[in-house]
């Protein structure tokens, strides 16, 4: 074969140099980005000597002791139909180094190659946060919609949610207090299921902190690399997932026991890179991502089930429905897309009349069609009334609900639900937060100031530094 005879001319003598790279990191530096748990690009996955063996969508990738036979060999030559990797040529050495290992029996040693793959934890040194940096990237709900925590800078605010008599502002916000902890912004914050605790992610730092008695705050720093970008508790309250996130790189998770508050098990390196977001239905999890993926996972075991691939672009949040039988994924590419949480099948995508990047979702039951559905005696046209309502948050400052959601099955594109938009306000709006009962949206923005919109859409809540305003009022 010609890549056979062209081997054989580069590795005349004087032109082999010593070969300084063990063939797992060959794999690791070459492979593993198109073929991680993430991507699996047609259908391999190389995270083990079974997973090779196993193959993807062209079959074995190797048959140990016959690196002629084996696919993976055939593809790392320069006249290959199907050449990897697709950009990059490997030098002669690599290839010889490769084809050695395999007719040895290709020995796979798990301790290398879980050192290889795991992200190293480099020095970092954090300077003084700027006074005047105040976006609020993260905002939780308490389980009683009675207190509203949010991330300002890296600072957590707590406030009271009471109601008033006032049509025109029919809550209010009273400052409660402030935590601290981080030096970093706060990216993520989690109230437990019994309120007891408020849970915040920053740079290498979960903090939980009581909201009851004399309590002591517990940090958690270890083992994370990077930022912690979305937190959620299990729906029983025994653990907390945290998403570990470094950009560009491989993102991991994380299972916290809110008990003993340590972490118990992780699963490394489940994305190419950073986790924008984290839902929970019963004994499954979505993580959404800037690699472009959503991903179901077991949450016992950690293992993928499924992998929602259709966004363009980072996806930056997602959540299950309220039965868990579908998803909806938000993202940059200002497209809203529902799949089956079963299958992964894409079922419609649509977006806003104002489009713009969506960085947050949630997915409720519309209280106005639930009335029409309960009062309809005819059971046939009782099942055809959609209850689903879902609402989002965009950069351009333009919240929106989407009611009576159009399902296609196999991807089409239409407007795909009935959109009512909000009040817009002149503001990138980076995080929210829903009262599924009273149907408030709360959202806070880049430029520090957090709003609130009744269920109409209506905007019943501006203020732009909360702790100064709520003192003021005091």
């Amino acid at each position: 074969m010609l890549h056979r005879c062209i081997l054989v001319i580069l590795l005349l003598p004087g032109l082999l140099t010593p070969v300084f790279s063990s063939p797992l990191e060959i794999l690791q530096e070459n492979c593993v980005q198109c073929h991680s748990a993430a991507k699996r690009k047609g259908g391999l996955l190389i995270d083990s000597r079974e997973s090779l063996i196993k193959g993807g969508d062209s079959g074995e990738a190797i048959i140990p002791g016959e690196s002629k036979n084996s696919y993976l060999i055939e593809t790392l030559f320069p006249d290959a139909e199907s050449h990897m990797p697709p950009k990059e040529q490997l030098e002669p050495r690599q290839i010889a180094a490769l084809e050695k290992w395999i007719d040895e029996g290709a020995k796979w040693d798990q301790s290398e190659w879980d050192q290889l793959t795991k992200p190293g934890k480099t020095e970092v040194t954090l300077s003084s946060f700027p006074d005047l940096y105040s976006p609020v990237l993260a905002m939780a709900l308490s389980p009683s919609a009675t207190e509203l925590a949010t991330g300002r800078g890296n600072q957590i605010e707590l406030y009271g949610v009471s109601e008033t008599k006032d049509k025109n502002k029919p809550v209010e916000l009273k400052y409660q207090k402030a935590f601290e902890g981080h030096r970093d912004q706060i990216q993520s914050l989690a109230f437990s299921p019994d309120g007891k605790w408020l849970v915040s992610g920053g740079f290498r730092k979960v903090i939980f902190h009581p909201l009851s008695g004399d309590g002591t705050p517990v940090t958690i720093t270890d083992p994370f690399l990077g930022r912690i970008t979305a937190l959620q508790f299990t729906q029983d309250g025994k653990n907390v997932i945290a998403a570990d996130s470094l950009p560009s790189q491989r993102s991991s998770l994380h299972i916290i026991d809110s008990e003993k508050k340590k972490v118990t098990r992780s699963a490394e390196g489940i994305h190419d890179d950073a986790i924008y977001d984290i839902s929970v239905s019963g004994n499954r999890l979505i993580t959404a991502s800037a690699d472009k993926l959503t991903i179901v996972r077991d949450i016992k075991s950690l293992k993928p089930v499924t992998t929602l691939e259709g966004h363009t672009s980072y996806v930056l949040g997602a959540c299950f429905s309220p039965d868990g039988e579908q998803i909806a994924t938000a993202g940059d590419d200002e497209a809203i897309k529902v799949w089956d949480s079963g299958t992964g099948t894409q079922i419609v995508s649509f977006s806003t009349r104002k489009s713009g990047p969506v960085g947050g979702i949630f997915w409720g039951t519309d209280p106005d069609n639930l009335a029409k559905k309960q009062k309809e005696k005819d059971q046939e046209k009782a099942k055809a009334i959609n209850t689903d309502r879902i609402v989002t948050i965009n950069d351009l400052g333009q919240p929106g609900t989407f009611t009576e959601l159009k399902m296609h099955e196999g991807g089409e594109r239409s407007t795909g639900a009935r959109e009512r938009r909000h009040t817009g306000v002149s503001a990138a709006l980076t995080s929210m937060a829903c009262d599924s009962e009273k149907w408030i949206l709360y959202a806070g923005s880049e430029d520090g100031r957090i709003f609130a919109w009744d269920q109409a859409g209506k905007k019943i809540l501006e203020f732009s530094r909360a702790i100064e305003l709520t003192k003021a009022d005091q």
